[in-house]
């Protein structure tokens, strides 16, 4: 658990050191209610780019051993972020895998964020909610 702490700090304060270089936005977000399946991540980071795209880092991702991803889907408004992305091939007890379908809303005014998971191979749904800022 301690070695999977350490990845995660490792990829997050890495995203935060590359968009300090590069003039993105980096956000953190912390979901920290507990779910009935327990899959809601407990954190996620964007790196948000000039250029209107999206790197992504979750603990699926870092358990999985893939590099952030570039969101499927990215629009930063001023009172609003909204961020999908999936992690490929998820592993599940059994053997099982499957592509895991994230979606982040973020009311910047409200400091309320929303997660949803969806597991189509499994035909599951989750979701969570949280809070995101800005990475100084």
């Amino acid at each position: 658990m301690l070695k999977f702490k350490r990845r995660i700090a490792s990829a997050c304060l890495s995203l935060v050191f590359t968009a300090s270089f590069a003039s993105a936005e980096t956000w953190v977000c912390e979901f920290n209610d507990s779910t009935r399946r327990g899959t809601i991540p407990q954190k996620v980071v964007f790196e948000l780019r000039p250029d209107g795209s999206a790197l992504v880092m979750d603990p699926y991702l870092v358990h999985t051993d893939q590099a952030p991803k570039l969101a499927k889907f990215v629009k930063n408004t001023s009172s609003k972020l909204r961020v999908r992305w999936r992690v490929d091939d998820m592993p599940f007890n059994g053997g099982l895998a499957s592509d895991m379908d994230f979606s982040l809303v973020h009311d910047k005014a409200r400091n309320k964020a929303f997660i949803t998971l969806n597991l189509p191979s499994f035909d599951n749904r989750d979701s969570g909610t949280g809070s995101c800022e800005v990475a100084k």
